[in-house]
């Protein structure tokens, strides 16, 4: 039966009422949909649709499906009062759907394999329970958390290695752009969970080593890079690239060692390095990469006196790139120092939201970066602030 547009809303919005009812556990029947007001959708149709629609009521009630009331005036062709809910079941069936029990029983079979081998599969699971979406999914959706498992699975494989998002799409899905639709998933399960603020696709897949291209690390400053195999190569003026995992070590003296955000800033850092001896400055392409966290560990393993600063951009993926860099990257015992990165404590930058400021303050605290202060709610880009570089005195304190 194909309902009327109104009857399908009401019945949909009963359906909706007794699963909230049945997930809050409240005793009680659910809230009636309530017809009586003129301004209900029942009063916006025509007699004649009405009319229609109160055949179809009728048979739901004999169905079982719900229970309903019509006004004790106006004979045969009195108005319908209300409807509620009677039996769920039967509702969800006379609706061809199926109630999101059904689906969250099997969406919870068919992830079953990655429950525990997936940080925050199950918070998923837990919220759709609650009837809850997780980044506008519902439990309908199952098939590609389940894809989104299986991706992170085989990166478990290839530690410390950058590969071609659309190589691996083809090789496990067939479809070279898939995985790339899977961001939201892949943002969950690999980040901080379900509240966390979402990530923007390069963040989320840099981070896992999936990328458009295998990028080199960009290096600027004066010394001596050691490889794997192959002579070892002093750093040409204004800087240098190489595959990540082909440096074996680095020698060399610099009081302070840079990590840059944004190629453009770095471009101007290397200039203005070109005349310094004192600095080392490598370019993280965004979120650093597996790849790229192998080649800079090796680069700086023996740089503990060294003083490290990270400059990017005042906004909540600069700070996440900061604790990153702070978590996974840095030599044994060493801080990492904020570098142009508080300049909106003093009112500059672009008016954000509350809850990306707080965000901000969170990824700022796992950085180490407490010194900065309370942020306020604005964001700067690092290309909006001059570039300057750290003096022999500076390179010894927070700037």
């Amino acid at each position: 039966m194909i309902l009327c547009s109104w009857v399908d809303a009401v019945l949909r919005e009963q359906l909706l009422r007794a699963e909230r009812k049945s997930v809050s556990g409240a005793p009680g029947a659910p809230q009636k949909s309530n017809l009586k007001s003129t301004s209900s959708i029942y009063w916006s149709q025509s007699f004649d649709e009405r009319q229609r629609g109160h055949e179809q009521i009728r048979a739901a009630i004999r169905r079982g499906a719900i229970e309903a009331k019509w006004a004790e005036q106006g004979g045969e062709e009195r108005p319908l009062e209300w409807v509620r809910v009677q039996d769920m079941g039967v509702l969800a069936e006379l609706l061809g759907v199926a109630t999101n029990l059904t689906v969250l029983t099997e969406a919870t079979t068919g992830l079953a394999g990655w429950i525990g081998r997936c940080p925050h599969l199950q918070d998923v699971i837990n919220a759709w329970a609650r009837l809850r979406r997780v980044r506008g999914l519902g439990p309908d959706s199952w098939r590609t958390w389940s894809d989104a498992s299986m991706v992170l699975n085989a990166l478990k494989s290839t530690p410390d290695t950058d590969i071609p998002v659309r190589v691996l799409s083809t090789q496990l899905f067939t479809d070279s752009k898939y995985i790339e639709g899977l961001t939201a998933q892949l943002d969950v399960l690999s980040g901080n969970g379900i509240s966390a603020i979402a990530r923007k696709r390069r963040e989320v897949l840099n981070a896992l080593g999936l990328v458009k291209q295998p990028m080199p690390i960009l290096i600027a400053g004066k010394g001596r890079i050691i490889f794997e195999d192959g002579p070892s190569c002093d750093i040409p003026r204004p800087y240098v690239g190489f595959e990540p995992r082909s440096i074996r070590g680095y020698l060399g003296t610099p009081s302070w060692v840079m990590t840059v955000e944004n190629l453009t800033t770095f471009h101007l850092v290397a200039q203005a390095l070109k005349a310094r001896q004192d600095g080392l400055v490598v370019f993280t392409g965004g979120m650093p990469s597996p790849a790229w966290v192998s080649g800079f560990r090796s680069l700086t393993a023996a740089l503990q006196t060294a003083t490290f600063y990270h400059w990017g951009d005042v906004d909540l993926g600069g700070f996440r790139i900061a604790a990153h860099l702070r978590e996974v990257a840095l030599p044994a015992g060493v801080v990492l120092h904020p570098w142009l990165m508080h300049l909106t404590i003093s009112g500059v930058g672009k008016p954000t939201s509350d809850g990306t400021r707080d965000a901000m303050r969170a990824a700022a605290a796992r950085a180490g970066w407490e010194s900065i202060g309370e942020l306020p709610a604005l964001t700067l880009e690092q290309e909006n602030t001059p570039v300057s570089i750290p003096t022999e005195l500076s390179a010894k304190t927070d700037p």
